[in-house]
C-alpha cells in the first residue's frame, strides 16, 4: 500500500519486532532506524494465498527494508504446520514443530468395525456422570514390535518386557478439547482409550512407562493434549484398535486402527 513509507522508527519497531530483534551477549535489544515499504505484497503457498494475521487475528501486512522483503513470522510458520511462541525474557521467537493433521472428522464416520486410519482425527462428545465435553481426537503414529520395545525399555530401565506371544505398539494420540459444558479441566490420560483385538475383545492394560512425553495431564477448553500411550497386543493380531471416549457399557466413542 503506497503511502505508507518513511514510517517512524517507533511504528516501524513495533511492526517488526518478531523478526528484526537481536539479542547481544548481555541479551540487550539491538534497536535501528529503517524505512518500511509497504508495496502489497502477496503471500502464497503452493498456489494458495495466505492472509497474514497476528495473534489476534488481526490482518499484518508484510514490507520491505532495503530491497530485503519481511514476512509475519506467525503467519508464515502457522500456514506450515508450526508452532509460534515469542519469549520476551531473551527477545526470541521460538518455533516447533507439529504434526499436520486434517480437519476431524464427525463421530459415525468411522467406528468398531471401520476404525479410522492413523492421521484421521475424529470428533467427539463425551457425556457421563462426571463431565461432559466435546474433543477432537487422532493417533498420529504407532510403532509396533521391536521399535516400540526398545522405546519402552528407554523410558524406564524396570519397564518390563512384554508377555509371551505379546509385543507393545507405542501410540501417539492427540485430543484437543473443544468445549465443555462447565468451565473446568478435562483429566486426560492413557486411560482414556481401550484397546481391543481385531475381532472385538478387550486387550489388559499394559502396565509400565510410557515414554515422553506422556500423553497425561489435565485440559481446559481451547486445550491440546499430545503424547504417548503403550499398549500391548497379540504378536498375531493384524488389525488392533483404540476406542476413545466409550461408555463403561462399551457403548459410544470414536475408534482408530492401530496399524
Amino acid at each position: 500500500m503506497k503511502g505508507k513509507n518513511l514510517r517512524t522508527y517507533a511504528a516501524g519497531f513495533l511492526s517488526a519486532v518478531l523478526l528484526l530483534t537481536l539479542a547481544t551477549s548481555a541479551l540487550a535489544a539491538y534497536q535501528t532506524q529503517a524505512t518500511l515499504d509497504y508495496t502489497g505484497i502477496q503471500i502464497t503457498l503452493n498456489g494458495q494465498a495466505i492472509v497474514p494475521t497476528n495473534a489476534s487475528g488481526e490482518p499484518v501486512e508484510p514490507f520491505a527494508i532495503n530491497g530485503t522483503t519481511y514476512l509475519p513470522v506467525r503467519a508464515v510458520a502457522n500456514a506450515l504446520g508450526l508452532n509460534v511462541e515469542w519469549e520476551q525474557a531473551t527477545q526470541t521467537v521460538k518455533l516447533t514443530s507439529t504434526t499436520p493433521v486434517a480437519p476431524a472428522t464427525p463421530s459415525g464416520t468411522y467406528g468398531r468395525l471401520s476404525p479410522a486410519p492413523i492421521g484421521t482425527a475424529q470428533s467427539v462428545n463425551v457425556s457421563n456422570y462426571l463431565e461432559e465435553y466435546n474433543a477432537s481426537v487422532v493417533v498420529l503414529e504407532a510403532v509396533r514390535g521391536a521399535d516400540a520395545w526398545k522405546m519402552v525399555k528407554e523410558a524406564n530401565q524396570f519397564n518390563s518386557a512384554p508377555k509371551d506371544g505379546m509385543e507393545y505398539i507405542v501410540a501417539k494420540v492427540r485430543v484437543t478439547i473443544d468445549s465443555v459444558s462447565e468451565d473446568k479441566a478435562i483429566s486426560l490420560s492413557e486411560y482414556s482409550f481401550d484397546t481391543y483385538i481385531s475381532d472385538n475383545v478387550e486387550y489388559d492394560r499394559a502396565s509400565v512407562v510410557d515414554p515422553d512425553p506422556t500423553f497425561r495431564g489435565s485440559v481446559f477448553a481451547g486445550g491440546t493434549l499430545e503424547g504417548y500411550i503403550t499398549v500391548q497386543v497379540n504378536i498375531s493380531d493384524p488389525a488392533p484398535k483404540l476406542v476413545f471416549g466409550a461408555k463403561y457399557d462399551g457403548s459410544g466413542g470414536i475408534w482408530f486402527s492401530l496399524v
